[in-house]
């Protein structure tokens, strides 16, 4: 990779003099010491032992957290049983599965690996406590906030076991909270992603198993799309359903949220690598995944894409080089698109009929706008630099402070765009805009009623009452995780109201993820929910510079976040949230690791790696 993407330059090579230094372990200290204690102290034996079974503790921590995160990101989504009859509960009982047989034993073994070093720094005259505030981030900080607030809200709940094990389908309890929470301490901790220098062949196989096993089911989607069903999913079902399910994930909201919530680690090598092969075939990865997302036909992807689209300029604004790539990205998303729409209109018979929105980013003029608008500015991108130079163009790029202003002017153009879209609708719903400007809209977007957003303006008003008539202690803590059904139909007035408009179905959640933690776990773990997201998405924005790959943490968070706000937690989609800021935390934390010990071995005056 060049300098603008990679901090990796010679100086963080190993040399000879570097390989008796052995990496930092979780708490900032040497895993061994370098020199060995001397042979007359009798504590120098046991320390010498309590270091071997530490390491050996270590690595079993490791290879159980690797075999979680490779099975979650390549079995987890082709993993299906029978066809999509439960689905859901299916792919919950993977989830559960591997996470008793391989996260359970990791969480006992590292705090056995815990004690064992605070006993082994309290030998050696180190402050253990010290050592630990200092490896805490401020996400880390967030993300045990919103586990004790989901503890909280469990201990307070009245409905104990619907709070432990979430409604059936979705099993958003307790359990599934600390399973999540559990896997992002113990891949951020225990991973090895660097060695020498170089990415570990462990995380080799991380990325590429994440991209074989969403890519399968990327390919099954767009193909399930067109009628070509090549595995049966659709024997048995009738064609009035098959446009609500596709691919290997089920429901095809379900699909939209894991669609959007993996499909940035692709995009971030996409983005990152400066080798033709990977740029190659995660070329082939980020094409199937836009291809998908225009056909899955459901509105909530293209919010996600924006917000995704949004933080990457952000941050690809600062350097031209950045730029570049953000716009072959863009490209490749408008000729995806395209593709599909012509795709469509050649295969009419075969295609099935998407929604108004998925249409129009198909077969409508906003493809080759999104075309257009890329390969217009690459082009004269390309053209500056050859005129200037890459250096001339750089340095007028930091003087005329151009990166500022973009970021600047897109960030104002966004908000603007979200307040007057609010404003509209607002306006619009209450009458005033018919009123004072003699102009109105029944158009499905525009007109905020019960069947607005596929019945989401009945159910967020109805969820907001719920959250506004509920006591002090419940607003603060909620009801319990996962328990807004048992609660809401626990109330007559709520109850009554739910089954006239949703019968004979059952409203589970808000259709809200922030409104449906207000009244799970209330004001307090929204709050932490939502400070997580944010310490998140800032974090990685700005280590991506040193740490490229670290940005797939912000950008998941960018699509997730604004698609769920039309959706919720469900396992096919937030256990991926919490795996891949874990992945992209241990990429900080192994980053600055080896400039620690680049450091270490300056100030201890061993010879200095070449600039």
């Amino acid at each position: 990779m060049e300098a603008w993407m990679t901090p990796d330059t010679e100086e963080g090579k190993r040399t000879p003099e570097k390989e008796g230094l052995e990496k930092m372990d979780l708490w900032g200290v040497d895993e061994e010491p370098e020199e060995e204690p001397d042979e007359e102290e009798e504590s120098g034996s046991k320390t010498r032992g309590l270091e071997w079974f530490l390491g050996n503790i270590r690595d079993c921590i490791e290879f159980l957290a690797f075999c979680w995160a490779f099975l979650m990101l390549t079995v987890f989504p082709v993993y299906v049983i029978d066809r999509y009859q439960d689905i859901g509960a299916y792919k919950f009982s993977f989830f559960s599965g591997v996470s008793r047989l391989l996260l359970v034993p990791g969480c006992v073994l590292a705090a056995i690996y815990l004690a064992g070093k605070a006993v082994w720094m309290k030998g050696q005259g180190m402050l253990w406590l010290s050592s630990w505030k200092e490896r805490i981030s401020g996400l880390d900080l967030c993300v045990m906030a919103y586990l004790v607030c989901n503890l909280i809200s469990y201990a307070l709940s009245d409905y104990k076991q619907e709070a432990w094990d979430g409604v059936s389908g979705w099993n958003m309890g307790l359990k599934t909270q600390v399973f999540m929470i559990a896997a992002y301490f113990l891949l951020s901790r225990f991973l090895v992603f660097r060695r020498n220098g170089s990415y570990t062949r462990s995380f080799h196989a991380i990325l590429i198993g994440a991209m074989a096993g969403s890519g399968a089911a990327f390919l099954l989607g767009v193909l399930h799309r067109f009628g070509i069903d090549p595995f049966g999913f659709y024997e048995g079902l009738d064609e009035t359903y098959q446009l609500l399910f596709l691919s290997t994930i089920g429901q095809a909201t379900w699909y939209s949220s894991y669609v959007c919530t993996v499909f940035p680690i692709g995009l971030c090598l996409f983005f990152c690598s400066e080798k033709r092969r990977v740029r190659f075939w995660t070329g082939i990865y980020c094409a199937l995944g836009f291809m998908t997302i225009v056909t899955q036909n459901s509105d909530s992807a293209f919010a996600a894409m924006a917000l995704l689209f949004l933080g990457l300029f952000l941050f690809s604004a600062s350097r031209p080089k950045r730029l570049e790539r953000f716009l072959e990205i863009l490209i490749l998303c408008g000729a995806s698109f395209k593709a599909m729409g012509i795709a469509q209109q050649i295969f009419a018979q075969r295609a099935m009929s998407l929604g108004r929105l998925s249409t129009a980013f198909s077969q409508g003029s906003i493809s080759w706008f999104i075309l257009l608008l890329g390969a217009s500015i690459y082009i004269l991108l390309l053209k500056m630099e050859e005129k200037k130079g890459e250096e001339g163009l750089e340095k007028a790029w930091e003087k005329l402070r151009i990166g500022r202003r973009l970021r600047a002017a897109a960030a104002a153009l966004a908000l603007l765009a979200v307040a007057g879209c609010v404003a509209f609708i607002a306006l619009n719903t209450s009458g005033l805009l018919e009123r004072w400007f003699g102009i109105s809209s029944d158009n499905q977007y525009l007109l905020f009623n019960d069947n607005w957003g596929s019945n989401r303006g009945f159910t967020w008003k109805t969820s907001a009452e719920i959250f506004a008539s509920m006591p002090a202690r419940k607003k603060l803590f909620g009801v319990g995780p996962d328990c807004f059904m048992p609660y809401s139909y626990g109330i007559p007035e709520f109850a009554s109201r739910l089954n006239d408009y949703w019968k004979p179905n059952v409203l589970t959640n808000a259709h809200n993820e922030y409104l449906n933690l207000l009244i799970c776990i209330g004001l307090a773990g929204m709050l932490a929910f939502v400070a997580m997201l944010i310490a998140a998405a800032v974090r990685f924005s700005r280590k991506g510079a040193q740490y490229p790959l670290a940005l797939m943490g912000m950008l998941t968070v960018c699509a997730y976040a604004a698609h769920n706000f039309f959706c919720y937690q469900q396992v096919c989609c937030t256990p991926f949230l919490f795996l891949i800021l874990a992945l992209a935390e241990r990429i900080v934390r192994d980053g600055v690791q080896e400039k620690t010990e680049r450091n270490t071995i300056i100030e201890e005056g061993t010879a200095v790696p070449p600039a």
